[in-house]
């Protein structure tokens, strides 16, 4: 079962890339992904860096549609920097955990959870990722 779930994990992060690049409206997959954070034991099982950076892609288009490429890009650099966008990256320094190293995130959260509070974070901070990218490039956090 766990090689239908892969396989159910790479398709879906293969169709999610596709509509991406060709920028078709993922707000019915976004939502679904979502709806599914509330519900746990049918979250995928298979969440890797590539589907995290393809969900927040998606994430910020439905929600933040006035961002354009450069705040992706912002956004790409700036969690590959703190987590490496491991669903599971914990800072043993603080009580940050995953993808946006986020405060008090706990362990075990959903990455698409992850996603939606980081970006939060920054809307509430920074305003956008590109003014926390720089940032962390003047001091080495966000």
């Amino acid at each position: 079962m766990s090689e239908v779930r892969k396989w159910l994990a790479i398709g879906s992060t293969m169709l999610l890339t596709l509509t991406t690049m060709l920028g078709l409206p993922l707000k019915h997959y976004s939502q679904h992904v979502n709806n599914l954070c509330y519900n746990e034991h049918k979250l995928p099982k298979v969440w890797t860096p590539y589907a995290a950076k393809m969900y927040a892609i998606s994430y910020m288009k439905m929600w933040f549609p006035e961002w354009n490429r450069s705040e992706h890009k912002a956004l790409m650099k700036l969690w590959g920097k703190e987590s490496a966008w491991q669903h599971d990256a914990d800072n043993p320094k603080s009580t940050a955990y995953g993808i946006a190293q986020v405060l008090g995130t706990k362990p075990g959260t959903p990455a698409p959870q992850q996603v939606a509070r980081g970006l939060e974070y920054i809307v509430h901070r920074y305003e956008k990722p590109s003014i926390a990218w720089a940032h962390w490039r003047k001091h080495g956090w966000y």
